[in-house]
């Protein structure tokens, strides 16, 4: 029996960590209009059951495809795209909310000093968020971010209901074949479990390159 794991859904924690980024970045500083959007598109993802944004988006993939691309006078058609890419913008949209949060939490706790500190010795706004506020914010965040990340493996299992196969449907099907339920399932868990470890590790590596970048800035 085998397990399978679709590669493409480790897209969406690298798309949700710099989508995420940008919106912590917008409505912290408050960039006039976006940043009122944003927190409305916000709470409307907090607000929604992640079964519910992924069946939106399934729903809307499947009958308005079309017209949308005949708007826009695209030459593509529904069986044109793979429903993969569907399954990983309705996940971005599900955890987007809850890692942008997160992200500007930890922009809220630097001390706006830091930035002063930067213009004191000559370097421009980009290069203090670079070298000062950057390391020191993602030294903070990462703990919490690899929850974030955790839960969003997690939620990959959802994606049955808009008919791509994830790792728990994969099981399903090969225990369906081969009448090894127990089996089949003790093997997602595994593969779970695996993917689990792989993330805290890249967490603990990730910990120990911030925390020497914050002491050689000291």
């Amino acid at each position: 029996m085998c397990v399978k794991v679709n590669g493409l859904f480790c897209r969406c924690p690298v798309i949700c960590v710099v989508l995420g980024m940008l919106a912590a970045l917008v409505r912290t500083y408050r960039l006039p209009v976006i940043s009122k959007v944003l927190d409305v598109f916000m709470a409307l993802c907090k607000a929604f059951p992640a079964n519910l944004i992924l069946l939106i988006c399934i729903m809307i993939y499947t009958y308005k495809f079309n017209d949308f691309a005949a708007f826009f006078h695209l030459d593509v058609n529904i069986r044109d795209v793979n429903l993969i890419y569907i399954a990983i913008l309705g996940l971005t949209i599900v955890s987007l909310s809850g890692i942008s949060e997160v992200l500007r939490s930890g922009l809220i706790a630097i001390p706006k000093g830091q930035f002063e500190a930067g213009y004191a010795v000559g370097m421009t706004a980009f290069q203090t968020f670079r070298d000062i506020i950057f390391p020191q914010m993602f030294r903070v965040v990462i703990p919490p971010l690899t929850n974030s990340i955790l839960s969003l493996l997690k939620i990959t299992a959802l994606v049955n209901v808009m008919g791509v196969s994830d790792i728990l449907k994969s099981a399903t099907d090969a225990a369906t074949e081969s009448y090894a339920f127990l089996e089949a399932y003790v093997a997602a868990a595994l593969v779970f479990w695996v993917l689990g470890i792989i993330i805290e590790r890249i967490s603990k590596m990730l910990e120990k390159y911030f925390a020497k970048s914050v002491k050689q800035i000291a």
